[in-house]
């Protein structure tokens, strides 16, 4: 319900400027008076709340259905522009680190890849079709088995169902599932 919440939240900050543009057009094409202003933003206002509260649904489903898939611990901090997770791999076997790496590299949506030693990497991650991208960099702790993935929002995406949030969680999910890595516990 927190999510839903958070979601609904987002569209409706989304989409408030549009229902405002929308009544001054009515308010310039009707006349201003009091039973015009009345009618108009009882409108917007009943038309803004089911549309924002459909877009938000649609936005939690989608992104409910992204962690499921991914193994992802799913919260309202999912609409943050800085997502940290630790992850561990599915089959923790002597190379994985290396797997990791060549998975992380090999895959379409990932770019800019730089390692910092043997036990960090950054890189950068198209969530979506376009160029718009996040920033990412793995942590490795090789005696615990764990990866620290640190993603943040670094060009002002346009989320998941136009909410204008939620790409940094989507490109966890599809980082986690291109490395073949699975949630622990959401750091910080």
């Amino acid at each position: 319900m927190k999510l839903l919440t958070a979601c609904w939240r987002a569209a409706v900050a989304r989409y408030a400027p549009m229902a405002l543009a929308l009544t001054v057009i009515d308010f310039v094409g009707d006349g201003f008076t009091w039973d015009s202003v009345r009618e108009a933003v009882g409108v917007v206002l009943l038309v803004l709340a089911v549309l924002s509260l459909g877009a938000a649904a649609f936005a939690a489903r989608s992104l409910r259905r992204r962690a499921r898939a991914a193994g992802i611990a799913l919260s309202a901090g999912a609409l943050d522009d800085r997502q940290t997770h630790v992850l561990r791999p599915v089959l923790l076997s002597d190379g994985w680190q290396e797997r990791v790496r060549e998975e992380l590299m090999a895959s379409e949506r990932s770019f800019l890849v730089a390692e910092k030693g043997r036990e960090e990497i950054h890189f950068r991650w198209r969530p979506w079709r376009g160029e718009e991208s996040v920033w990412g960099s793995m942590s490795f702790d090789a005696p615990s088995g764990g990866v620290v993935l640190d993603v943040r929002d670094g060009e002002g995406l346009r989320g998941v169902v136009g909410l204008g949030k939620g790409s940094v969680f989507a490109a966890v999910c599809q980082i986690a599932g291109a490395t073949g890595l699975q949630a622990g516990v959401p750091a910080g």
